[in-house]
């Protein structure tokens, strides 16, 4: 027959390799998922930001161009005068190139600025073409590019003239070499039209070396870098490979990353490949001009703090197991209190619970157990907390967003059914948004949302802002705020007309707002409030409108 100690130790022993089996196993499996899908947020924020960045870059230079298309085309009278007329064109001509020298100097990485005309309409040589004769020089005249001299399938010489007329649109050409100034260069070109007649084209070339050295920057983790290749998989930019090699003629295993670059996927997952036998991982993005932005790092560097982590809490297993053994062996009395807890917070984790603490402890075995147990659950807490923060944080503006509201709602309507609380709520709203994305693109809405949400921040310090709709806000004041809400209005209409005066008529922003104040007598849900608020805004959006109709 067993004794009671060694049915007790059996027992303790017993729940010492239950309990580490569950924490260990739980630690690895949420570690996994939580490292996992850190990793892959990382990696593609950093590169969406990268595209951003890039993107953004290549908007200010075609914003250069276009500008200059848009006068190009005003100032011409009319086809016919510009073919027949030879005063007319030299003078055409020479009104355009003050504008074009001034759009190429104001624009980053220009080295050459050109306005050519349909050679079936003037001369081969017409048109105006300023270039810089060094990277550091300023732009000087040179003789346009004779048109008689090349056939239009010489894309060599004259592409940057006939391609964007094929396409019909603006278009991005290929990096290419110029030789004269030993720089690579990337062209903007627009095809001008009038009627179904073409005019010619405006361009500007581009030092590639602004794009290689930004992406030539980038290190995530310890040698991940950025590359950039054509929507063909032909090498742009890389540390590694010459320009314009396919990736896929390299090594025979990046072909299916060729094939993934050609479709132009991209999203919130990785795309796991191997290069020369190493396994890595990549995110990447389609830029405005058709090329592809990757990231990617090493497989072994992105789970380096996973692998350590499943490793120290294997390593840790294995050393609590046999201490465990003879600890429990020579001193099961001590042991009861601190195992008694472990089992309880054991228990807790299971259920979902990780708010623990645990206080007993001993200078052993037992207390190295509970400290690795301690040390894991704080782990996952934080992994867990992180998570949770994401869930309620609006990715656009930073502040919070719908599902924080829909918890402040739960939480002040449980206040409303205890007792009196005070407070008031406040619902704004960006005015004509989608005629702003419409004429000027949703990147530039996005721009104004976002200003629009640091005027109200700024406006409303100490309260909560809620993105509750692509361009409603809504503000709850309490305590202090909610006393002072008249000024707070105040201050900010005043934040509004001083952004307005330091801004043009194009970025003006015109916000309506409304407020509600709680009234126990007729506000039964927290809903009733909020329809107040809403209707006050309206109201105030239709008195702007018909204000702005008066001044007209």
């Amino acid at each position: 027959m067993r004794s009671i100690q060694t049915k007790f130790i059996i027992l303790i022993l017993s729940c010492i390799f239950i309990c580490s089996a569950v924490i260990g196993g739980a630690g690895i499996i949420n570690a996994e998922k939580a490292v996992d899908k850190d990793t892959a947020q990382l990696m593609n924020l950093r590169c969406s930001e990268l595209a951003g960045d890039m993107d953004a870059m290549l908007s200010r230079i075609e914003q250069s161009v276009k500008t200059l298309v848009v006068f190009t085309d005003e100032q011409l009278e009319s086809v016919e005068r510009l073919k027949n007329d030879e005063a007319y064109l030299e003078e055409y001509t020479k009104r355009l190139e003050s504008v074009a020298v001034n759009a190429a100097n104001n624009t980053e990485g220009a080295v050459a600025v050109y306005v050519r005309f349909n050679p079936d309409l003037t001369p081969p040589t017409s048109g105006l073409f300023w270039s810089k004769t060094d990277l550091n020089g300023t732009f000087q005249q040179l003789v346009p590019t004779d048109f008689s001299k090349y056939s239009p399938t010489d894309t060599e010489h004259v592409g940057w003239y006939y391609i964007p007329l094929k396409n019909g649109k603006a278009s991005w050409l290929a990096p290419y070499s110029n030789e004269n100034i030993n720089v690579q260069m990337i062209s903007y070109v627009v095809p001008i039209y009038r009627g179904n007649e073409t005019v010619g084209v405006v361009g500007m070339d581009i030092d590639f070396n602004i794009i290689k050295n930004t992406i030539n920057d980038v290190q995530i983790y310890d040698s991940g870098y950025a590359f950039l290749t054509d929507d063909k998989g032909n090498v742009m930019c890389h540390n590694t490979y010459p320009f314009g090699i396919p990736m896929s003629s390299v090594d025979e295993s990046l072909i299916p990353l060729t094939a993934e670059l050609e479709n132009g996927t991209s999203g919130n997952s990785l795309y796991t490949y191997t290069n020369e036998g190493v396994e890595k991982k990549m995110a990447f993005r389609t830029l405005n001009n058709g090329m592809r932005l990757a990231l990617t790092a090493p497989l072994s560097e992105i789970d380096k703090s996973k692998n350590e982590l499943i490793l120290q809490i294997a390593i840790a297993l294995l050393i609590i197991a046999p201490l465990s053994v003879l600890v429990t062996v020579a001193i099961t009395r001590r042991m009861i209190k601190p195992l008694r807890e472990l089992n309880t917070a054991a228990k807790k984790i299971a259920e979902g619970d990780l708010s623990i603490s645990l206080t007993q402890q001993t200078k052993d075995e037992v207390g190295t157990l509970s400290d690795s147990f301690q040390q894991t659950v704080d782990h996952l807490q934080k992994y867990i907390n992180y998570i949770n923060s994401l869930a309620y944080r609006d990715a656009l503006t930073g502040v919070k967003n719908k599902a924080a509201y829909q918890e402040a709602e739960r939480r002040l309507e449980e206040l409303m059914r205890q007792g009196c609380p005070e407070f008031a709520i406040v619902v704004l709203d960006i005015n004509d948004l989608k005629y702003v994305n419409d004429c000027f693109g949703h990147d530039f809405g996005d721009m104004l949302i976002m200003d629009s949400c640091k005027l109200i921040c700024k406006s409303f310090p100490h309260s909560p802002v809620y993105r509750v709709g692509g361009d409603e806000f809504a503000v709850i004041l309490e305590g202090t705020d909610y006393n002072n809400y008249v000024e707070l209005l105040e201050r900010f209409q005043t934040a509004v007309d001083e952004y307005n005066m330091h801004n043009d008529s194009d970025s003006r922003l015109s916000i309506a707002r409304g407020i509600a104040i709680y009234n126990s007598d007729i506000d039964l849900v927290f809903s009733n409030v909020f329809k107040r608020a809403d209707d006050a805004m309206y109201q105030n959006k239709k008195d702007m409108k018909d204000r702005m109709r008066q001044d007209i």
